[in-house]
C-alpha cells in the first residue's frame, strides 16, 4: 500500500536516535499541529541530507536565521525505511523540499514519497543536530567531553 506525505511548514522538522553508540536507529521525523511524520534512514543518509542541505544553504544565503528544534516524539513509529532522499528549492514561497521515498518493496507497485517543506531556517537547524548526532555516538565525541544520554 502507498503511503503518500505532503508537508507544508511543519512545526519541526528532525533527526533522532535510539539505540547505544553502534547499534542506533537513525529517525526523520517532520511535525505539524495535526500529524507526526516519522521515517526510519541511515545514519549516512542523514550525514547526507545534512550535507546537501548545507550545499543549498551556501549557494543562496537567504534568511537563515536558525531555529529552535524540539526533540524528536518518542517512541518513534516509522511508516516506512527511506530508500533515497532528494532535495529542491522552490522560490515563491523561498523554501526548500525534502522528497523522501521509500526503500522499495517486492510486493508494492510503487515506493510511498514524503514532501516536506521546510524552512532555510529549518535547514540550518536540522544541519546542525543531525552533525552533532553523528559525532555523539562515535568514540571521538567520548574522548572529548560528551556523554551518551544516562552515563
Amino acid at each position: 500500500m502507498t503511503n503518500n506525505y505532503e508537508i507544508r511548514n511543519p512545526t519541526n522538522f528532525v533527526a533522532g536516535t535510539v539505540g547505544d553508540a553502534g547499534e542506533r536507529i537513525f529517525y526523520l521525523q517532520a511535525q505539524t499541529e495535526d500529524e507526526v511524520l516519522t521515517l526510519k534512514l541511515e545514519k549516512g543518509q542523514v550525514q547526507s541530507l545534512a550535507s546537501h542541505l548545507a550545499d543549498v544553504l551556501e549557494a543562496d544565503p537567504a534568511d537563515e536565521t536558525s531555529v529552535e528544534l524540539k526533540d524528536m516524539v518518542e517512541p518513534p513509529n516509522a511508516v516506512w525505511t527511506v530508500g533515497a532522499l532528494a532535495i529542491g528549492v522552490t522560490e515563491d514561497p523561498k523554501e526548500i523540499v525534502v522528497v523522501a521515498q521509500e526503500l522499495p518493496d517486492q510486493e508494492d507497485d510503487a515506493p510511498s514519497e514524503a514532501h516536506i517543506h521546510i524552512s532555510y531556517g529549518q535547514a540550518k537547524a536540522f544541519i546542525d543536530h543531525a552533525l552533532f548526532l553523528i559525532e555523539y555516538g562515535r568514540d571521538f565525541g567520548r574522548q572529548n567531553g560528551h556523554k551518551p544520554v544516562g552515563e
